[in-house]
């Protein structure tokens, strides 16, 4: 060897003459642990049972909302209320319903789970086996737990549930099972039973509550005369308020009416009943006639006396006599004259006295009216006051049936609530709801033999380069100059063939270090001891 060094780059080359020198130096373990391992998985391949794996989906959504068990009255009309988005904590807690335990106990039982072979571990004794009907449901939803595969779907309100088994069958009958338990269960936790029977006992509780007391009301009503106290008592105020203002319109108009027909009185003091009406003067016409016809009936008769008789007989003097006293009545009667008068009734007075009459015919009526109005204002005073005092009683009636009645709608509202939700509970109609029903498979999901068999080369060219790493990782020889000249930092000048065939040189690593490590009192360098190894 030269004491000069190799350089950098020729102590960092591999070539690949030195990789083929270490594979076909390991060429057995290569082949032996790539054909173990290939055939491994190819029997585990060929051996591993089919499984099929159904799967269904499961909807969460927000279109139905539960009946509020409270006394509280409840918005919304029917039971609906506005859909919102669907929150992750629904998401969980749904998730939380499917692997609940005693719903996997139920799925365990109905679908005879549990009436499985024993485990291997139990069969080589490493574990007990359960001999309970109960320990194997339990073991068996333990299992069940984990093979069925639940996960939400990303940026949907969508659960994905599958499960895998050995039987197709037993694989859609599981999950049906499963949804089957899950509907019935999510109706159940949602809405407590007895929901309708008990706001239907409460509402026909409340009925014959409201039935009492209208009739304790009517009662009252028909006792008191009252049917409608407030507007009764509006109404006689009004009526009080008016019989009172026509009461003092009537003492006012009483006033008025005295003292008209006082004052008529006094002006009828003053008045005649009569009246001269016409006035005139005639003479005595009929007395002159009279007297002129006498006189000369008079003078016939002296002057037939005066035919048979001397004008100083008797007769005739008593016919001149009479002749001269009927002239001086007839100058008489010429002398005097007659005065005629026509009287008439007084109009003034006959329209004070109409006015009079009228006036006391009005006092009269406004007397009577007054009375009446007085009457009537005293019996609205004590109307109002009978109303009054049965204000307190009526109002705490008025306000026990209006309680009773509200309590009483209340519960017949959340009755029909109830029962609608029953209806749609009868008809799974609820939040969830399965989006795709589970279905039988017909091929296997499971196991995938051709990739087997590629991933078990894939491996068996892994543990093959692994182990051969493994060992040239854990070998203390070295076999080739490149691997002496890396050790000891000197270059190689010749290799000694032994028997003929291909020289290999072999030292030690210690002796390598120990060549490549001089001392400092004497440096120098030992030569290399060589053997020959067969390949």
């Amino acid at each position: 060897m030269k004491n000069d060094s190799p350089s950098t780059s020729d102590q960092a080359k591999l070539s690949v003459r030195d990789v083929a020198s270490v594979i076909f130096s390991h060429k057995l373990l290569i082949v032996a642990t790539f054909l173990a391992v290939a055939l491994g998985s190819g029997v585990m391949a060929f051996l591993t049972p089919n499984e099929y794996e159904s799967r269904m989906k499961v909807l969460v959504k927000n279109t139905r909302s539960d009946v509020p068990i409270t006394p509280e009255r409840t918005t919304g009309s029917g039971g609906t209320s506005s859909v919102s988005e669907v929150s992750e904590n629904q998401i969980n807690s749904e998730i939380e319903l499917l692997t609940s335990e005693d719903l996997l106990k139920q799925v365990v039982t109905e679908c005879g789970l549990f009436k499985t072979d024993n485990s291997i571990l139990v069969r080589l004794g490493l574990k007990e086996a359960t001999h309970s009907q109960a320990a194997q449901v339990e073991e068996a939803a333990r299992r069940l737990a984990k093979d069925l595969l639940i996960t939400p779907v990303k940026k949907a309100n969508i659960i994905d549930v599958k499960y895998s088994s050995s039987s197709p069958e037993m694989a859609v009958a599981v999950l049906r099972k499963l949804q089957d338990l899950y509907l019935e269960k999510h109706l159940k936790l949602h809405r407590p039973p007895g929901t309708y029977d008990f706001f239907k006992t409460k509402a026909d509780e409340y009925e014959g509550e409201l039935q009492a007391a209208e009739k304790e009301r009517s009662n009252f009503q028909q006792t008191a005369n009252v049917i409608s106290l407030t507007q009764q008592k509006e109404q006689t105020v009004l009526k009080l308020a008016e019989a009172k203002s026509r009461l003092m319109e009537t003492k006012a108009y009483l006033r008025e009416v005295g003292d008209r027909i006082a004052k008529v009185e006094q002006q009828l003091q003053s008045l005649q009943p009569r009246i001269v009406t016409q006035s005139r003067t005639l003479p005595n016409q009929y007395s002159a006639e009279r007297m002129n016809t006498l006189i000369v009936e008079l003078q016939n008769r002296r002057t037939q006396l005066l035919t048979k008789f001397r004008p100083d007989d008797r007769l005739v003097k008593e016919v001149d006599q009479q002749i001269k006293t009927t002239r001086a009545a007839l100058e008489r009667a010429t002398s005097e004259t007659a005065t005629e008068q026509s009287t008439g009734l007084n109009p003034l007075r006959q329209t004070l006295e109409t006015e009079l009459a009228r006036g006391r015919v009005d006092l009269a009526g406004a007397e009577g009216r007054h009375e009446m109005l007085l009457g009537q204002v005293g019996q609205y005073e004590a109307l109002l006051s009978r109303l009054e005092g049965s204000t307190a009683a009526y109002e705490d009636l008025n306000r026990k049936v209006k309680q009773t009645e509200d309590s009483y709608q209340l519960y017949k509202q959340k009755e029909e609530q109830a029962r609608i939700t029953d209806e749609l509970d009868e008809n799974k109609i609820t939040n969830v709801s399965v989006a795709e029903a589970p279905a039988q498979p017909q091929l296997p999901a499971r196991p995938n033999r051709l990739l087997n068999l590629v991933l078990g080369m894939v491996l068996g060219l892994l543990l093959s380069g692994g182990s051969v790493f493994v060992v040239e990782l854990m070998r203390d020889t070295v076999t080739t100059p490149r691997e002496l000249e890396a050790l000891t930092g000197k270059r190689v000048l010749v290799s000694v063939p032994k028997d003929g065939r291909r020289p290999r040189a072999a030292v030690t690593a210690e002796e390598a270090r120990e060549v490549s490590q001089p001392t400092l009192s004497q440096p120098k360098v030992s030569e290399p001891q060589f053997e020959w190894v067969p390949d």
